[in-house]
């Protein structure tokens, strides 16, 4: 397997440090995928969000979120977090990238292409694609919260380009302070689990970095194993 050497800091370390005043609202209801309406000091506003999952465990009536001032032909807020627990979860994907760069090592090019397909960067001969993840449950990690063929296919793209013998590297972030694993969603998305291992079986690598919101600061917290139910083991590399 040919591996990508990722500049990892000591866990604890800021990675990324989220522009503007994060305001504290409630949600009132999630009119499409990607508009959300809050009540902020009494009144409504309504929210662009920037994550086309379902998030029903995050963005619910009666939940709190965090949100901040954006320029948008709709809205005039962008929601940056949503409350689960005592912890804020990130739920603005814009931001996946910016975290991503801190760890690879330059220079590499942002959203490269391939055919009509885009990656999230090349760096070198190795292309990249960067996933969050911010559904956890009983401590595992998993991605996708919703079917996404758009994820299949860059698994498919990443396993292409390991089978002939370049560089693949599948990046996940998980978002979730409790998760100590992560695992491709087999109940939610059966094709993306399927090629996620294909992915893995070319030698395609596969890291999962466990990032922390506290205030408007993102924090590493370290390298997490990815797994499977029906594995016996977990794979973790140092």
């Amino acid at each position: 397997m040919k591996r990508l050497p990722l500049k990892l800091p000591a866990p604890g370390t800021v990675v990324f440090t989220i522009p503007g005043r994060q305001m504290e609202a409630e949600v009132v209801e999630r009119p499409n995928r990607f508009m959300v309406l809050v009540r902020l000091d009494g009144e409504l506003k309504s929210c662009h969000l920037h994550d086309p999952g379902r998030l029903g465990e995050l963005i619910f009536k009666g939940n709190q979120v965090l949100i901040r001032k954006t320029k948008g032909r709709k809205t005039e807020y962008s929601i940056t977090a949503a409350l689960r627990g005592s912890h804020w979860i990130l739920i603005d994907s814009r931001f996946h990238n910016k975290v991503a760069s801190s760890f690879l090592p330059g220079p590499c090019t942002p959203e490269f292409r391939i055919g009509r397909s885009r990656l999230d960067f090349r760096c070198d001969d190795f292309l990249v694609e960067v996933k969050g993840s911010t559904l956890c449950p009983d401590s595992t990690a998993l991605f996708p919260d919703a079917p996404s063929v758009r994820a299949s296919h860059h698994a498919a793209l990443l396993a292409e380009n390991a089978r002939g013998g370049r560089g693949s590297l599948l990046l996940f972030l998980v978002f979730s302070p409790e998760a100590m694993r992560f695992a491709p969603n087999l109940r939610t998305d059966p094709e993306f689990h399927n090629n996620f291992w294909e992915t893995v079986n070319t030698g395609t690598d596969v890291r999962v970095l466990k990032i922390i919101l506290c205030g408007n600061d993102l924090i590493y917290y370290g390298e997490i194993p990815y797994t499977s139910g029906s594995r016996e083991k977990d794979h973790f590399e140092d």
